[in-house]
C-alpha cells in the first residue's frame, strides 16, 4: 500500500477537550462539523484515505493506545498500524485552515525530501504538517511514548527527529492556522465571521 502516490490524512481528535468543555470533533463551523470539515480538507489537498486519531467509531479511525501521550501518541497509534509514508496530519481545531494551505505542505515535503528533510510545516507552527514515515520513524514514535521522557513525547521532538523543512509564515498565514481551545476563543471567531 505504500508508495510515493499515496497519502493518509490524519485528523487529530483524540484530546479530552478539557479546556473547551465539548468534544470540539462536534463544533459546527458553517455548518459541518469540524471532524467533518477536517477530514474533506485532508481529501480535498490530496490524500487518498483520511482517518481520525482518536476514539471516533463511526468514522476510520485508530483509537489511542497512548491516552496520555498527547498528539505524538496519537500519530504512534496511526504509525503502529497504517503503511503509508507519506502523511499529512492536522488538529481537529484549526477551522480557519484550507485545502490549499495543506496542499502546499505536500508539495513542500517534496523539496524537504530532496533536502534531506522529512518535514514540512509553517514557520514555527507545529500543526498542520506533511512528513514522511519510515520504519526507523516509526519506531521512534513508538520509543518516545512509551518512555519515559517528557521531552521526547511532543510533536516539536518528532518534527525535530525528522529535521524541519519550514514554509514562510507571514501574519495572515499564521492566522489560518490558528487553534481554538476555550469557549471563548471559539465564540470569538464565530463573532469575527459573522455576517
Amino acid at each position: 500500500m505504500d508508495s510515493n502516490g499515496d497519502c493518509l490524512g490524519v485528523v487529530l481528535a483524540g484530546g479530552r477537550s478539557q479546556r473547551m468543555g465539548a468534544d470540539k470533533a462536534q463544533l459546527v463551523w458553517h455548518g459541518q462539523r469540524l471532524i467533518d470539515r477536517c477530514a474533506d480538507l485532508l481529501r480535498a489537498a490530496g490524500c487518498s484515505r483520511v482517518l481520525v486519531s482518536g476514539n471516533y467509531p463511526q468514522y476510520p479511525h485508530v483509537p489511542d493506545q497512548f491516552p496520555e501521550r498527547g498528539p505524538l501518541g496519537g500519530l504512534a497509534s496511526v504509525a503502529a498500524s497504517e503503511a503509508e509514508s507519506r502523511w499529512l496530519v492536522s488538529a481537529i481545531d484549526q477551522p480557519l485552515l484550507d485545502a490549499n494551505l495543506l496542499r502546499e505542505l505536500l508539495d513542500g515535503l517534496l523539496v524537504a525530501t530532496e533536502i534531506g528533510r522529512a518535514v514540512c510545516r509553517y514557520g514555527e507552527e507545529p500543526l498542520p504538517m506533511a512528513l514522511r514515515v519510515t520504519p526507523e520513524t516509526r519506531r521512534w514514535m513508538q520509543y518516545a511514548v512509551s518512555g519515559d521522557s517528557p521531552g521526547h513525547r511532543s510533536l516539536k521532538a518528532l518534527q525535530q527527529h525528522l529535521r524541519i523543512h519550514a514554509l514562510p509564515a507571514d501574519a495572515a498565514t499564521r492566522a489560518r492556522l490558528r487553534g481554538v481551545n476555550t469557549p471563548e476563543e471559539w465564540q470569538a471567531l464565530l463573532d469575527q465571521q459573522a455576517p
